[in-house]
């Protein structure tokens, strides 16, 4: 093995500029908040139209949005790893389907698309590996996947959305 004297020609990082951050610890309630104030957090042109909506037996929708193009959106979210989230998600996109005339009569000053069947956007720190062969079957609805980074950063907690595909 011959080594060589020379150095490589990357130079040290400087720290002018770059901020180490740390893990965050978030509750549903900020990430809520969070998803409601920043219109486009997940994607250009959703916004949130309703928090908490509830659907016997499903629990509650955690958000309910509408896209650019007038999609009705279910997103469901949580804190932690959780596979029952994808239940909820299913179980939140039938009731919405079963009852789209109510959600009309609800959300009647939104523009919705009823031709169209809603989106679901789950999102969670991290999926599973279980969860994520039980997705891979799942062909109705389409799932939009959304893995979530959280750091304290000056000022305080900063959030990363990242689509998940492919996995």
């Amino acid at each position: 093995m011959v080594r060589s004297n020379e150095h490589s020609s990357l130079s040290p990082p400087s720290t002018a500029g770059v901020r180490l951050l740390r893990p965050a610890s978030v509750t549903r309630d900020w990430l809520g908040s969070v998803l409601t104030e920043f219109d486009d957090a997940l994607e250009e042109g959703l916004r949130v139209i309703d928090a908490n909506i509830p659907c016997h037996p499903c629990g509650e929708i955690d958000l309910l949005g509408v896209d650019r193009t007038s999609h009705l959106t279910v997103i469901d979210f949580d804190t932690t790893v959780n596979d029952g989230l994808v239940l909820r998600g299913m179980g939140h996109f039938d009731w919405v389907v079963r009852n789209m005339p109510n959600v009309q009569r609800m959300y009647r000053e939104q523009a919705i698309n009823v031709s169209l069947e809603p989106r679901v956007f789950l999102l969670a720190p991290q999926f599973s590996p279980l969860l994520r062969c039980v997705a891979r079957q799942i062909t109705r609805p389409l799932i939009h996947w959304v893995r979530y980074v959280t750091v304290d950063a000056p000022g305080g907690a900063g959030i990363l959305f990242e689509p998940v595909v492919g996995e």
